[in-house]
């Protein structure tokens, strides 16, 4: 739900400039599958490249998917928190740094602001996840959803079956969810073949 709005707000020159400034640590490659912990909270991860899943501890739901730089870990640096991971969709390239090491080089450059902006970002995706899930009904939550696969699917050619998609991302029922699309298609909204969306008209407000 969160994959074409955080790319639209996507703070990249600033994301790039803590990327640059971070080249002399060690790199390690992850294949997909593997895991990103922040269980040691002694570490700032440096996504250099790759996709990759950041999921819920408690419950493995995926709160949000990012493709290409980023930076995780950074509430680490003030307190112990480890309420998610990253799980590798693609080879990834991570530089995993000590807080105190990263902390110091962000004063060093003088790169607090561009960082400032960087945790900014994540407030408004965590923030717009909020306002999609909480407290609204399922209709209102798979709806917007079907936006974001029909986006996916025109702008970035992905191949998405939207049932696994939808349950993946939120805590709703896979019968809840087949009964929404089957009276959409029912009503001519949507086109679905083998779980696949073929085509998509302007989704009524309410159920």
């Amino acid at each position: 739900m969160l994959s074409i709005y955080g790319k639209k707000l996507r703070p990249q020159p600033e994301m790039e400039a803590i990327i640059s400034a971070t080249e002399g640590f060690e790199e390690k490659t992850l294949k997909k599958w593997q895991k990103i912990s922040t269980a040691d909270s002694q570490y700032i991860h440096i996504i250099v490249s790759g996709e990759v899943e950041f999921r819920r501890e408690s419950d493995e739901l995926c709160m949000f998917t990012v493709t290409g730089q980023c930076v995780f870990g950074l509430s680490a640096i003030f307190y112990q928190s480890a309420h998610m991971y990253g799980l590798v969709r693609a080879n990834t390239v991570v530089r995993s740094i000590k807080k105190e090491a990263f902390a110091q080089l962000m004063t060093e450059k003088n790169l607090w602001p561009e960082l400032t902006k960087v945790l900014s970002w994540y407030i408004c995706l965590l923030s717009k996840r909020d306002d999609v899930l909480v407290a609204r009904s399922a209709y209102s939550v798979v709806r917007e959803f079907l936006y974001e696969i029909n986006e996916l699917i025109v702008h970035q050619q992905r191949d998405i079956n939207i049932y696994d998609y939808i349950q993946e991302y939120t805590n709703l029922a896979r019968s809840t969810i087949i009964k929404i699309l089957s009276d959409l298609k029912k009503g001519q909204y949507i086109v679905v073949e083998k779980g696949r969306l073929l085509n998509l008209t302007t989704l009524p407000e309410k159920y």
